[in-house]
């Protein structure tokens, strides 16, 4: 095989700088938090309001500057359009229930590691599925027998919510089975795949066949329990508006188009910041898809989650509300955001948002097995069954599709950090005494990776950046991810790094002769 020439990096000096595939033009606000978890009805807007809080008078000018005047008419007409289609998708949605939902085998993944045409068309159009059979009904019962055994031998583990007896979400992120769970290779194989749905300009710096580790917890709820999470959206709140390259996102919504607007790709999305304000329940890397692989026999009425299955439809109502009055015309003077509050979680409720017909709309994720994978857009509409009305746990792992790009390499480094030294990750700061795994002599450790490539999703293992077939965007950033896990560092072992300040020796020197901190904020 010919030697492959590597075409020129856009040249970033800094972990810090990692913000953007222009030449670091802006800086991502990456905060690691200090949730509240245990009190969710701080993490979200006021749902009690009959109308939301006004924002700031800054956000008129937001609204002018996605909306401009050129365009008003053309996004009337569209928000016209927009209700009726709702109407009629709120009737199919409702009579067809969890099954409009796909579901697909995992083995329908062609040999080119991505979906049939047909198959992600709908995905696409759906904006979410359930995949059957990744792993095993033995071995995902296997891991969920590992958690719970593992949770009992240290009694010490924090839960949500606390304090209980028996919490629903266990505050553990580094057993050996979740270990496992994140580098089955059937486990990356279908991550791929369902990233691939994405497409993006062969510029983008963006890998979406390389995935960076985001540890989660896993859940364990038992009948009666009851859910609390409302109708809600991930990836951030008011950021869709207000950060230049997030708006980007869904500019043909913005000019009356929304009919092209394409939930997948991911031009803009892979520069996008999603936490602006530092908020107690924001995400610090950037999720493409959220998923849970399912440990026990979960479906409807049993404590599952609940999807609004039409992706487009359901963002381009969400993003032009703020926009419209309640006679329905346009409106450009209000700062009614209708629970995207700076700070605060998304949240959709029936009466700011009465054309969603969440009641029709909303439906359970159809039955998943043991080892089945269920999947949804980082923009969906979801929440969790109030009611588990099942007479078996509804247990899940939760794992999502996390692509390599800038804004979570940063992420990736820390990870790996908190994982050998055994303590929670970004985001999933413990509270005082709360006991973690950093004392555990069985918690997992880097044996346990199961594949190359899940050392190279735990940081521990280079990108191959010499891989046939990559486009410059996904060779640099599979490039600048090697130099900040300090693989490529010069005068360095190849081994990974033990500490963040060894990770960046020699790479965080700007041409000013400055150095930069690995992260550029916390809270």
């Amino acid at each position: 095989m010919a030697d492959i020439i590597l075409p020129p990096l856009t040249r970033r000096l800094s972990i810090t700088s990692m913000t953007s595939t222009q030449a670091s033009r802006r800086e991502f606000n990456r905060l690691q938090k200090n949730a509240t978890e245990g009190h969710l009805g701080q993490v979200w807007s006021d749902l009690k309001l009959d109308l939301p809080m006004p924002l700031e008078k800054r956000f008129v000018d937001l609204k002018k500057r996605l909306v401009i005047p050129e365009n008003y008419e053309a996004v009337q007409a569209s928000w016209d359009r927009l209700r009726a289609v709702l109407k009629e998708k709120a009737t199919e949605i409702e009579a067809t229930g969890p099954d409009y939902i796909p579901t697909v085998d995992f083995d329908s993944i062609g040999a080119d590691g991505a979906w049939p045409k047909d198959i992600a068309d709908l995905m696409k159009s759906r904006g979410c599925c359930v995949v059957r059979g990744v792993v095993s009904r033995d071995q995902a019962l296997k891991w969920k027998a590992d958690l719970i055994a593992y949770v009992k031998r240290h009694p010490g583990v924090a839960g949500i919510p606390a304090p209980a007896q028996d919490p629903q979400i266990w505050k553990v992120y580094w057993t050996k089975p979740q270990v496992e769970g994140r580098t089955h290779p059937n486990m990356i194989k279908v991550q791929v795949a369902m990233s691939k749905l994405y497409s993006c300009d062969e510029h983008t710096e963006v890998d979406l066949t390389s995935q960076a580790l985001y540890a989660d917890r896993f859940r364990v709820r038992h009948p009666g329990e009851a859910g609390t999470l409302p109708h809600h959206l991930d990836n951030g709140s008011i950021e869709r508006w207000e950060d230049e390259e997030n708006s980007q996102t869904f500019r043909a919504i913005w000019e009356g188009r929304w009919e092209e607007y394409d939930a997948f790709d991911m031009n803009h999305r892979a520069e996008a910041c999603i936490d602006l304000y530092g908020g107690p329940g924001a995400c610090s890397v950037f999720r493409s898809l959220q998923g849970w692989l399912s440990l026990a026999d979960n479906g409807p009425k049993c404590g599952t989650i609940e999807l609004l299955p039409d992706i487009k439809l359901s963002t381009a109502y969400i993003l032009l509300r703020p926009f419209f009055d309640a006679n329905n015309k346009l409106d450009m003077e209000s700062t009614y955001f209708y629970g995207a509050d700076p700070g605060f979680g998304q949240v959709v409720k029936p009466t700011w948002h009465p054309d969603l017909a969440l009641s029709k709309t909303v439906v359970a994720a159809p039955k998943a097995a043991p080892g089945d994978y269920v999947f949804w857009h980082c923009d969906m509409v979801h929440k969790v069954e109030e009611k588990h009305e099942g007479t078996s746990d509804s247990s899940v792992m939760y794992i999502p599709v996390v692509p390599l790009q800038a804004y979570n390499i940063t992420n990736l480094v820390e990870q790996r950090e908190a994982f050998l030294a055994g303590v929670p990750p970004p985001d999933m700061v413990s509270k005082d005494r709360e006991e973690t795994e950093d004392k555990h002599e069985d918690r997992g450790r880097p044996e346990n990776i199961l594949t190359v490539e899940g050392k190279r999703i735990f940081g521990l293992e280079p990108f191959d950046v010499k891989e046939e077939g990559l486009t410059r965007g996904q060779r640099a950033i599979r490039q600048l991810a090697n130099e900040a896990l300090g693989f490529d560092v010069p005068e360095t072992s190849p081994s990974p790094v033990s500490s963040a300040d060894s990770a960046v020796a020699g790479l965080h020197q700007c041409e000013c002769g400055h150095e930069h901190d690995l992260v550029s904020d916390s809270d």
